[in-house]
């Protein structure tokens, strides 16, 4: 009789996986909303920090300030979020109603934040651009923590999870290309002024709104799995306490070390084109669209070595290449030619492919063993958590780039400035983002290491 049962049983589960399986036209309509999300969520970490010191006269370190407390908000609004979309039912489903609401509030707080009034004192920009922000960043959650559980509903396939975070991390990448190219050419065109900033967030908006429509479109027409366990009665602390096991933990906090490294890189692209390199403020859009076109590009070389390797080793590669590129910027000092700066970029993109694509296959893979071992019920628990830390980590970055700048005698406003400040440009770029790369890495191991103590998967980890 014990022998007879498990016959039947995994028949079931490889037709389960099968049926779950998407064509490729799924996975692009699926990964638009990465385009809207990677654009929203790049555009305030390239310019607005700029845009409070050079254009509102806000100093570095209340300007970075700004750019902190709306991802310290997102900490609470967050796991809240993602626990409410957890036991919401609805004839829409559990994620789209949110999704929904934040697609259209997203495009109006984009332009709101670029749309302090002419007359305004620095200080009284600075809580515009504040309170516009702290808007952003709660309609953002609504849309981007339903809508990064998804991939875990999609499919119960580790390796089909793979393939559909492999199209999310193109679409991300294409959304940063979006937020972090696109703008400094607009801004060009519409004459690098204040109103070209509010006219270069509209079009943005517009964008963005496009792309996470076609997602949410795509998304309603395909049949979520349904958890096995219905949510349980924990309250909202018992229930955030029991998934941040040690497992998920040493996750995050890998990628909030690695995140805020790359957030520093993005919020310095236009002082390190302008003020370390004397180049055009438009070398800043070049140089982050070789990085993220590079990205692109690299992304079916990392998914291909994470199947060969393990998606540990490919993680752990892309972290050390990343590291390099930016010892190699240091090494290379100041005024690099403009063809080196983007060659540099392009390095960038390498590294950055692998530290963007395999953590969010990482994450639904550790839903899926907290799943098995728990129940399901509490996706939406992890993501508003690992969303939560995410926008942390992009927030904190401008942030530690503002008190540098201040720190390092820069003057808000000024074209011209000094050796220190120029010097503290460099560094602040290229050594603490390293140093960051470098500690993920011991939490990354320490994440491995736990890995391996936990369910077989099918597909390697």
């Amino acid at each position: 009789m014990q022998r007879n049962k498990p016959a039947p049983q995994q028949p079931h589960r490889e037709t389960k996986v099968q049926r779950q399986q998407l064509s490729h036209l799924r996975m692009i309509g699926f990964s638009f909303g990465s385009v809207g999300t990677g654009l929203f969520a790049t555009t305030p970490t390239v310019l607005l920090l700029f845009y409070l010191t050079q254009l509102k006269g806000v100093h570095a370190g209340l300007a970075g300030f700004a750019l902190l407390i709306p991802k310290l908000w997102d900490m609470v609004t967050d796991p809240i979020i993602g626990r409410w979309s957890d036991t919401t039912r609805s004839k829409y489903g559990r994620r789209l109603p949110f999704m929904l609401t934040g697609a259209l509030l997203m495009p109006l707080g984009l332009v709101l934040m670029f749309s302090v009034p002419e007359t305004a004192t620095p200080l009284v920009a600075f809580w515009f651009v504040l309170v516009a922000y702290l808007f952003s960043a709660t309609a953002y959650t609504l849309f981007a923590v339903p809508y990064i559980t998804i991939p875990s509903e999609l499919s119960n396939c580790p390796d089909e999870r793979l393939k559909i975070m492999s199209y999310r991390t193109s679409g991300v990448m294409f959304g940063i290309i979006l937020g972090s190219g696109l703008p400094p050419f607009l801004i060009t065109y519409f004459g690098q002024d204040a109103t070209a900033y509010q006219l270069t967030a509209l079009v943005l908006g517009i964008i963005c709104f496009s792309f996470l429509l076609v997602s949410m479109l795509s998304i309603k027409s395909h049949r979520l799995l349904e958890p096995e366990q219905k949510p349980t009665d924990l309250s909202f602390l018992q229930q955030m306490l029991r998934v941040m096991t040690p497992l998920f933990s040493y996750l995050v906090i890998t990628h909030v070390l690695q995140i805020t490294a790359v957030g520093i890189l993005l919020a310095s692209a236009t002082y390190l084109a302008v003020f370390s390199n004397g180049l055009a403020p438009a070398a800043a859009g070049s140089f982050l669209t070789a990085t993220f076109v590079t990205a692109m590009v690299a992304m079916p070389l990392w998914q291909k070595l994470s199947m060969l390797t393990s998606r540990v080793t490919a993680f752990a590669l892309g972290a050390v290449g990343y590291m390099l590129v930016a010892i190699a910027m240091l090494t290379y000092g100041l005024n690099i030619a403009y063809w080196h700066f983007i060659g540099l970029g392009v390095g960038f993109g390498l590294g950055f492919a692998a530290i963007q694509m395999i953590p969010y296959a990482l994450l639904t893979d550790t839903i899926h063993q907290h799943g098995e071992q728990h129940g399901f019920g509490s996706e939406g628990m992890f993501t508003g958590i690992w969303t939560a830390s995410e926008q942390l980590g992009l927030a904190v970055a401008p942030f530690l780039v503002g008190l540098a700048l201040q720190y390092g005698g820069f003057i808000a406003g000024s074209e011209a400035q000094s050796e220190t400040a120029i010097r503290t440009i460099l560094l602040t770029a290229t050594l603490l983002p390293s140093a960051l790369m470098f500690l993920s890495l011991f939490a990354l191991y320490a994440f491995h290491r736990l890995y391996h103590k936990g369910p077989s998967h099918s597909g390697r980890f």
